[in-house]
């Protein structure tokens, strides 16, 4: 059965990000697994970890506080109640490669407080030490979001290259609110713009037509450099959730505005990061 993963640090973050993540495993029907992590580094050229854990043994209950309060929380819900595992591994031994393979990830889930100086290189951190290693989509939480919902995906991307797999996967993920999923279009660096008429006939026939789903919209962004995309997806949109692909279509200029220049303008929002 599919699980998703949840990086649990001992940090209030991760404590905050897992009461997201039991919610969105107990609506689209995914284990759990909470994997006991190192602390990041915040200062290294190899993007590594601190000190070194054991590596998997079996999935023997840690009884972690984490888990103890998923636990309780998922008893307090009529509907699925996933099977949460706990496990403790260290990052440079392949245990994150192990892990995948041997269970079906959906994706990983992971806290940051994305006020601190260092945000945006934990961001990366993470990037790195996650993503890169089991490649599979990386959902990161602000310690300031407390809705909990999701209404309204916004899937930053060139629709040339939005990816149907990608798309019906969020389709999939957006069904679980009955959430709208706009495809936010902004041409790749180097590539002509689209005509709306042409981006139009392209989300229709072939995005809009495969995927089915019915809350699923197209939104051409102004392709004037003086636009402040994030204002446009975040405020204008009302974006609680912001897609993006990793190192594509602005993605590290993207990030480095949210979590370095300007997050404190904007209430924060979940980053989705998916694999290139």
């Amino acid at each position: 059965m599919k699980s998703i993963i949840i990086i649990n640090d001992q940090s209030p973050e991760s404590e905050h990000a897992a009461a997201f993540a039991l919610i969105l495993a107990q609506r689209i029907g995914v284990n759990i697994i909470v994997a006991n992590l190192p602390v990041l580094k915040l200062t290294t050229d190899e993007y590594g970890w601190t000190d070194t854990l054991p590596e998997i043994i079996n999935a023997v209950s840690i009884d972690t506080k984490m888990v103890k309060n998923l636990l309780e929380r998922k008893m307090l819900h009529p509907g699925f109640k996933p099977v949460i595992q706990e496990l403790s591994f260290s990052c440079e031994n392949g245990d994150l490669y192990k892990l995948a393979s041997e269970n079906e990830i959906l994706l990983v889930i992971k806290g940051l407080d994305e006020f601190l100086p260092e945000a945006l290189l934990n961001v990366n951190l993470a990037i790195n030490n996650l993503l890169h290693k089991i490649h599979v989509p990386l959902m990161i939480i602000p310690s300031s979001w407390s809705d909990n919902e999701l209404k309204r995906m916004v899937y930053l991307t060139d629709l040339r290259f939005c990816g149907l797999g990608m798309v019906k996967f969020l389709a999939n993920l957006a069904t679980c609110w009955d959430a709208n999923l706009v495809i936010a279009h902004s041409s790749a660096s180097g590539l002509p713009q689209m005509e709306i008429n042409q981006a139009e006939e392209v989300f229709n026939q072939e995005v809009s037509h495969n995927v089915g789903y019915k809350k699923l919209f197209l939104n051409m962004l102004d392709q004037n450099e003086c636009i402040d995309t994030l204002e446009v997806v975040v405020s204008e949109m009302k974006a609680d959730l912001l897609i993006l692909v990793d190192q594509h279509f602005h993605f590290n200029f993207l990030t480095q505005q949210y979590f370095k220049d300007k997050c404190s303008l904007y209430k924060p929002v979940p980053i989705l990061i998916l694999p290139s």
